[in-house]
């Protein structure tokens, strides 16, 4: 699988649940639809927590062959969670 087909078969499920809703990737990496396009962030990196930092971005097409296996097989058995609030939502300007 190519990291674009993992990436539409993503925000289609994304774009279908609620906007609060976090797919939970890897135990260190989750993603969220946030209006636009999906976010890929790590979370739960201790240099991050002390900096108050919730979650890193990151550019998964990049990393894609590290996690291709993992994720191919996520998409099957996917993993959601829901937040009280959206991440990174963009706001309407209208």
């Amino acid at each position: 699988m190519k990291f674009e087909t993992f990436d539409s078969r993503l925000s289609q499920m994304l774009r279908a649940m609620p906007a609060t809703t976090i797919a939970e990737l890897t135990d260190g990496m989750i993603a969220w639809w946030n209006g636009a396009r999906v976010v890929y962030a790590w979370v739960g990196d201790e240099a991050l927590e002390k900096a108050h930092h919730t979650a890193r971005e990151l550019d998964l097409a990049d990393d894609w062959g590290q996690f291709h296996d993992w994720l191919a097989a996520w998409i099957d058995e996917p993993r959601f969670s829901m937040r009280l609030e959206p991440l990174g939502r963009e706001r309407d300007t209208a």
